[in-house]
């Protein structure tokens, strides 16, 4: 369902810039959506410090009201420049130090006015903040600095009522939305956590459990619930920190919900909304991993998820590539048709990072920003690309929003597996996702809960250990292959159900045979379907000291992977043939989207390829490559372009047609460029 505010075209500055003419670029990139600033704990408690580092408070000057004065001028005219401005806020994280008066602390009665917060909630903001079980104040040193980090607690109603005001302030500044960050949270020892947690533990396990994480079912003894006794089973501590886990992620929704979108909607009923979470290197267990499928983002208006673990940077020569490829159908499955954002934290490869979102129908936040790193860029360097690619991106928007997917396959993902916090669960994904993403095999991801609903949509299914499946789900996958569907099957698949208790039988034992020697994987025939069994194999990379201080994860490049080259022979047997066909290198991805109005095939190419030693970005073209694209029925192709964002006009490229294949060659790639096969419904007499 399309979202009613869609987007694919933002910056995002951590802290308000003021050596750049923000409104301007706004005009001239078409910006929608510009992200700016900290409205929240940690812009109080450091405004008025002028020792601290500008990023951390968020805003550029010295004086909260000062920067409040600011941050309203910008507001309008990034409005009246013709985009949304979403203000900044952490829900919990701030600095200072409670011993030498820093941070909030310090300025705690200069902030409770009548013309800046209104009264204040409580009389310290030492009530407030999250404590160890001794009863002091949770905090952390930062190296280097005058400051301790704190949370303020989510149980507390004292932070929510100090984070009220803030929210209120900034909405009669004139944002259009907030984005909540630094949301990492945990239960702590002080009686509002205690408490919940207490209340939680008794709901969710009976007095043998407790008895066996405690030594007691009464739970008012026990001073640390965090912690069990040195006898406790593995399994019910595992029980016990899973449960922990998942009542903190609902707790963090929970407050977000209260705070913003009933507090803050009340105020702004149109107040645009998200959470500022983390998916490091894809891994399960992000900050709301543990939320059901009816919360996950439940009422947010679009999804920001960042990705560290050098995602801001490739080592091709190694097999490394920072490619956002599997968070982002991730994303775009999850999210119901809002927009999102995929963040690299990638200071230099605008151009990159802006291409690869485009091509994945995101947002890329271009630059996090802080004015000290000003002097660092050129401003030319950084605005020229920026304004290049999002005004392609613009020029684009009708073959972009609203288009669907074109893919020939669905990798499944194991999102129970995630709820139930099976760390290893995305192993076998992560590895067949990179190996179709090399060879250029289009597919989609889909959740294991959307498998009833979406199996059908696809020719290829595959289910990379997806060990937790319901009779309907299986029956269905049964279904999919008895009318001619393509399957692959991994590991355990299916071998339990939805709620981890294994099947009485395994519902797809006829399918699971040995492979023969020297093979992973065993192709077996059903009716009209064909089914690919793979056992086992190397699904985890391997961490290799690239440099003397750097160690990556790294899968063995395309042409020195057997088991990459052996599923790709076993794909083209299954799928003969294959939607995409093309000898563009592996380090340039691909995605293939239907235009919204049906009339043209898009697909989005975009080379990875750098110049690695140089510290600004520095692309490498690819030379020629072919490319081989299949049509649904009903299709014929009228005319293929290719445009890309150094050009000014498409080029109209000579295609071939046999049958219902289309070739063409592509002259190369800088680092991004869209194929656009335009096409026409078939007339009653070509089918004649």
């Amino acid at each position: 369902m399309a979202h009613p505010f869609w987007f694919n075209r933002m910056v995002e500055y951590w802290s308000m810039p003021l050596n750049l003419d923000l409104i301007d670029l706004v005009r001239r990139a078409r910006i929608q959506v510009v992200q700016a600033g900290t409205f929240g704990p940690q812009f109080y408690s450091l405004a008025d410090d002028p020792e601290a580092d500008r990023r951390w408070v968020g805003m550029p000057l010295v004086g909260v009201r000062e920067n409040l004065a600011h941050a309203e001028r910008m507001i309008n005219g990034v409005q009246e420049a013709g985009a949304r401005f979403i203000g900044q806020m952490s829900m919990s994280w701030h600095y200072g130090d409670h011993e030498t008066n820093k941070g909030l602390f310090g300025v705690w009665d200069t902030l409770w006015t009548d013309d800046l917060l209104g009264p204040a909630p409580c009389a310290d903001p030492s009530i407030a903040q999250e404590r160890v079980p001794d009863g002091s104040l949770r905090c952390r040193p930062i190296e280097g600095r005058p400051y301790r980090a704190y949370s303020g607690c989510l149980s507390n109603p004292h932070w929510a009522a100090i984070l009220k005001p803030m929210i209120r302030r900034a909405i009669e500044l004139g944002v259009d939305g907030l984005m909540v960050h630094h949301n990492f949270t945990t239960f702590c020892g002080c009686s509002y956590c205690q408490a919940d947690v207490r209340a939680r533990f008794r709901q969710a396990f009976d007095e043998t459990d407790l008895s066996a994480l405690f030594g007691t079912s009464d739970l008012e003894e026990i001073e640390d619930l965090f912690n069990p006794r040195s006898g406790c089973p593995e399994s019910v501590k595992q029980r016990a920190a899973d449960a922990i886990g998942r009542w903190e992620h609902e707790r963090r929704k929970t407050v977000f919900d209260e705070l913003y979108i009933t507090y803050g909607r009340s105020l702004k009923p149109d107040l645009m909304l998200a959470q500022w979470y983390h998916k490091y290197n894809f891994k399960p267990r992000d900050e709301r991993s543990f939320l059901p499928s009816g919360l996950w983002a439940k009422d947010e208006d679009y999804i920001w998820y960042s990705q560290g673990g050098h995602k801001g940077m490739s080592l091709i020569r190694h097999g490394y590539l920072t490619d956002m490829g599997l968070p982002a159908r991730f994303i775009y499955a999850a999210d119901g048709g809002r927009p999102f954002v995929i963040n690299k934290y990638d200071y230099r490869r605008f151009r990159l990072s802006i291409a690869e979102a485009g091509a994945n129908h995101a947002a890329a936040p271009a630059f996090h920003w802080a004015p000290q790193e000003e002097a660092a860029y050129n401003l030319g360097e950084y605005t020229g690309p920026l304004i290049r690619y999002h005004q392609f991106l613009a020029d684009h928007d009708d073959l972009i929003r609203g288009a669907k997917p074109a893919s020939q396959a669905a990798l499944v993902y194991p999102r129970r597996a995630e709820l139930a916090g099976e760390g290893d669960a995305l192993d076998a994904l992560k590895r067949l996702g990179r190996i179709l993403e090399d060879h250029h095999l289009l597919f989609e991801i889909i959740l294991d809960e959307q498998l009833t609903d979406q199996c059908g949509d696809f020719e290829l299914l595959m289910l990379p250990n997806i060990k937790r499946l319901s009779m309907e789900e299986t029956a269905c996958i049964r279904r999919f292959v008895a009318k001619g569907g393509k399957l692959v099957i991994t590991g355990d698949t299916g071998a339990l159900q939805p709620d981890g208790q294994p099947h009485e039988t395994s519902p797809f034992s006829s399918w699971q045979i040995a492979p023969l020697e020297h093979t992973w994987g065993r192709i077996t025939t059903e009716r009209d379907g064909r089914i690919l069994h793979i056992p086992t194999a190397p699904w985890k990379p391997e961490d290799i000291d690239v440099t003397p201080d750097l160690t990556l994860p790294l899968y063995p490049l395309p042409d020195q992977d057997p088991f990459g080259q052996a599923l790709m022979k076993d794909l083209n047997t299954l799928l003969d043939p294959l939607m995409l066909d093309t000898d563009a290198p592996w380090f340039v991805r691909v995605r293939a989207w239907q235009t919204a109005d049906k009339d043209a095939f898009v697909l989005h190419w975009v080379n990875y390829q750098q110049d690695e030693d140089t510290d600004i970005e520095v692309p490498i073209p690819t030379g020629t490559f072919q490319v081989d694209y299949a049509l649904p029925p009903g299709y014929n192709v009228d005319h293929v372009e290719w445009r890309y964002p150094e050009m000014r006009e498409p080029v109209t490229l000579p295609h071939e047609v046999h049958g219902a294949r289309v070739r063409f060659t592509i002259p190369g790639v800088i680092v991004y460029g869209l194929s656009v096969m335009y096409v026409a419904p078939k007339h009653i007499e070509d089918h004649q």
